[in-house]
C-alpha cells in the first residue's frame, strides 16, 4: 500500500496531491514500470479521502500517461522512468539572475478564466466516453458542420435555457471561440470592417486583426455599446457581449439591443457578431436572453463555448449562422473537415441529451453562487467602501474592484504576483484608456473553495493593498 502523506493546510486540494506524489514516484523509478497500484478503493480507504478523489488523480495520471488502466485488473505503471534522464545537448552556461528567477508560487488563484474543476462529474463522462470508444462508427469521417445528433442536442438547450431560435442545420461546431471566428473569416471579404467593444474580448480582436480586417473599438457608453457612436462609423459587422459584457460585466438593456438590432437591420451586409460570454452563470434575478433571441431579421450570429460551463480542455463550441448566410458557407467548407473529433462530439452528445450537463450547470451554479457570495462579504469585511468599489457582481466567475486609495497600479501588481496572489488589470482590455481610468482588477473566484476565500481576500487586504484593519459594517 501507497503512503501518501496528505497536508490539509496546504492550499492545493488532494487529488492533485496524490496525483503529484504518484507522478513523482514513478519518475524516480520508486515505482517500477508494470507494478501495480492499489485500487481506487483501497487507497481512499487508507487515506481517509473519497472515492472520487482517488478516481480523480488516477484519471489524470491515466490520462497523462504515467498510469495504464486495464479492465478488470486495475492500474498499472508505465514505461516512463526515462524521462528524469534526458540529457541536455550541452552543458549549459549559468544565466543571469534575471533569467533564472522563477515565478512565485501561486497560492491564491484570482484568474477570472479559471473554473472549478474538482466538481465536474469525471466518472460519469470517462463512463460516457467508453461507450462511445466501442462504436466503429465514431472512427469515420463526419460532417464538416459537426455531427447532427450534437446540433440537434445544442439546439434544443439553446432554446430551452437561451431563448436562441435555430434549426440544426444552422449550427456549425468548433474547437472554441478562435476557431470558430476562423472559420467565420472564410464567409466575408477582409474588406469588411469589424466594430469591437472598447473595453473588450482580446483574443477575439487579435484573431480578426491576424486575418487582415479592420477593427473599430467604439468605447462603451454607461457600460454597454454606445449604438450612436457605431452609427457614425463604416462598420459592417458588431462584435458584442451583451449578456456579460466582458471585461465589465454589465448587461446590455434591451433598448440598447433594440437599436443594436435596427442598426443591423438598415443595411443588407451588416450583421451583429453575439459572443454569450459567461451567460450559464448569473446570480441575481432571471437568465437574460440572448440577442438573438430578439432577431427577426436575421442579423445575429451567435457564438458560445463549453469552457466554462464544462472545462476549456474539450475545445468545443458552436455558432448558429443566419439562414441567409448558410448557403455560402456551406458551399465554402465542402473539403472542410470538423476539427473537434467524432469521439468527443459523442460523449459530449450524450452528455447533454442524458441530462448530466443541465444537472451539472445547475450544481455549478449553486456552487458559484456560494463562492460568490462568500466573497463579496469577505470584500465588505476587509475593504472600506473609500478604498475599493465593486461591480460586474451579478453574474460570471469574477467581479470587478476598484482601487480608490494611493498606490499605482503597477505597484499592486508587482506586489501581488511576488506574494503568490496574481492579479489581473483592467487596463489591459482597453485600446483607449478613459481619462478617468483608476485602478481597477478582475477578481476570479471560481478556482478557489468557500473556506480558503476569506484567507485569500484578507491577504489581498492586509498584503498586497495594505488597508487598515478589517471594515466591521
Amino acid at each position: 500500500m501507497i503512503t501518501i502523506p496528505l497536508d490539509n493546510t496546504n492550499l492545493k486540494p488532494f487529488y492533485i496531491q496524490i496525483y503529484e506524489y504518484i507522478r513523482k514516484e514513478i519518475l524516480n523509478g520508486n515505482i517500477a514500470a508494470e507494478e501495480k497500484l492499489p485500487s481506487a478503493r483501497n487507497l481512499a480507504a487508507n487515506l481517509n479521502v473519497s472515492r472520487s478523489t482517488v478516481d480523480t488523480a488516477y484519471d489524470q495520471l491515466v490520462a497523462e500517461g504515467y498510469l495504464d488502466a486495464r479492465p478488470r485488473q486495475g492500474y498499472f505503471a508505465n514505461h516512463v522512468t526515462h524521462l528524469k534522464q534526458i540529457p541536455t545537448s550541452a552543458p549549459q552556461k549559468e544565466n543571469t539572475e534575471k533569467n533564472t528567477k522563477e515565478a512565485p508560487p501561486v497560492h491564491f488563484d484570482f484568474n477570472p478564466d479559471s473554473i472549478d474543476l474538482e466538481h465536474f462529474p469525471y466518472s460519469i463522462w470517462k463512463s460516457i466516453g467508453k461507450n462511445q470508444l466501442d462504436l466503429p462508427s465514431n472512427f469515420s469521417a463526419g460532417d464538416a458542420k459537426g455531427d447532427l445528433p450534437l446540433r440537434q442536442a445544442i439546439a434544443n438547450y439553446l432554446r430551452g435555457s437561451r431563448g436562441v431560435i435555430c434549426r440544426p442545420e444552422q449550427i456549425i461546431i468548433g474547437a472554441g471561440l478562435s476557431n470558430l471566428l476562423q472559420m467565420l473569416c472564410i464567409l466575408f471579404s477582409r474588406e469588411t470592417i469589424f466594430a469591437m467593444e472598447d473595453p473588450g474580448y482580446l483574443s477575439a480582436r487579435q484573431v480578426l486583426s491576424t486575418n487582415g480586417y479592420s477593427i473599430l473599438d467604439i468605447p462603451l457608453k454607461e457600460n454597454t455599446m454606445d449604438v450612436l457612436a457605431l452609427a457614425k462609423t463604416n462598420a459592417d459587422i458588431c462584435y458584442v457581449t451583451p449578456s456579460h459584457q466582458f471585461p465589465l460585466g454589465s448587461v446590455m438593456p434591451v433598448s440598447t439591443r433594440q437599436k443594436l438590432l435596427h442598426w443591423a437591420e438598415k443595411e443588407e451586409n451588416r450583421y451583429i457578431l453575439e459572443d454569450d460570454h459567461d451567460s450559464e452563470f448569473r446570480y441575481k434575478g432571471k437568465p437574460i436572453p440572448a440577442l438573438q433571441s430578439l432577431d427577426k431579421a436575421g442579423k445575429v450570429i451567435y457564438i458560445g463555448t463549453f469552457s466554462k460551463a464544462i472545462s476549456p480542455a474539450i475545445r468545443t463550441g458552436y455558432m448558429v449562422l443566419p439562414m441567409a448566410l448558410l448557403p455560402r458557407f456551406e458551399r465554402l467548407i465542402d473539403n472542410y473537415s470538423c476539427p473537434v473529433s467524432r469521439i468527443e462530439q459523442a460523449i459530449l452528445t450524450d452528455f447533454i441529451k442524458q441530462g448530466y450537463f443541465e444537472k451539472h450547470l445547475n450544481r455549478m451554479r449553486k456552487i458559484y453562487k456560494g463562492k460568490h457570495d462568500c466573497m463579496m462579504e469577505q470584500l465588505q469585511k476587509y475593504f472600506p467602501e473609500k478604498i475599493l468599489e465593486i461591480s460586474g457582481d451579478n453574474a460570471g466567475l469574477y467581479v470587478l474592484i476598484r482601487y480608490l486609495g494611493p498606490q499605482t497600479e503597477e505597484e499592486i501588481l508587482r506586489r501581488a504576483q511576488t506574494l503568490g496572489m496574481p492579479l489581473k488589470s483592467l487596463k489591459g482590455y482597453y485600446q483607449n484608456l478613459p481619462f478617468h481610468y483608476l485602478p481597477t482588477f478582475l477578481l476570479g473566484f471560481a478556482n478557489l473553495s468557500e473556506e480558503t476565500i476569506p484567507d485569500a481576500i484578507r491577504s489581498l487586504s492586509e498584503k498586497v493593498f495594505a488597508s487598515p484593519k478589517p471594515y466591521l459594517l
